[in-house]
């Protein structure tokens, strides 16, 4: 994707339930290490993978976290599962099961955080529906296409603060493939 911006990555185990990033650093959440087995199919991995996929999707592409906060934080959600497909492909289905569909995740992807009724709703919303979205775009335009918008995304966009518009201008720009009824399935607002 490119490189990583900083010289260092640090890690803060932190006393509260989630992890957040910061430019060159995030937070981890204490029970989470608590919790940690030793291999890859935990939280401790899924979050650090989320959070450490924030230096590109929040830090060098950034969002308006409060209004189309799905922009960066599907990709950090879907950046997991590029990670276990990268590094251990066996557990692929077991993060969509455990991580993603677990909590049965429905609602818009491009809410406001103002409109997300809380946090599972939202997350579920923004995060999970998000990756879904993600997902069913990479099926339906392939890999190659996917891969090449996602590279040419980071590119075009590093140091902006990108819209959901300008997501979907970019992706048009690299496939002609008919995407409109993953967008009204997904997306409250047709882009």
């Amino acid at each position: 994707m490119g490189g990583y911006p900083h010289k260092t990555l640090s890690i803060v185990m932190g006393d509260f339930n989630d992890g957040m990033e910061y430019s060159a650093f995030f937070f981890l959440p204490r029970d989470f290490y608590n919790l940690y087995d030793g291999t890859p199919a935990n939280y401790l991995t899924f979050v650090a993978v989320h959070e450490t996929s924030h230096q590109w999707w929040f830090e060098q592409v950034a969002s308006d976290q409060a209004l189309q906060p799905w922009v960066d934080e599907a990709l950090a959600t879907y950046s997991e599962r590029i990670y276990y497909e990268s590094t251990y492909p066996d557990l692929v289905g077991w993060w969509w099961t455990y991580r993603i569909d677990f909590y049965k995740p429905q609602g818009f992807v491009d809410i406001p955080i103002y409109e997300g009724q809380g946090f599972r709703p939202y997350t579920n919303a923004a995060y999970f529906q998000g990756a879904h979205f993600l997902e069913d775009l990479r099926t339906r335009i392939g890999d190659e296409v996917f891969f090449a918008f996602l590279q040419d995304y980071l590119t075009q966009s590093r140091g902006k603060i990108v819209t959901t518009a300008d997501f979907f201008h970019l992706l048009r720009e690299h496939t002609s493939t008919d995407i409109s009824d993953i967008i009204l399935q997904y997306f409250q607002n047709v882009y």
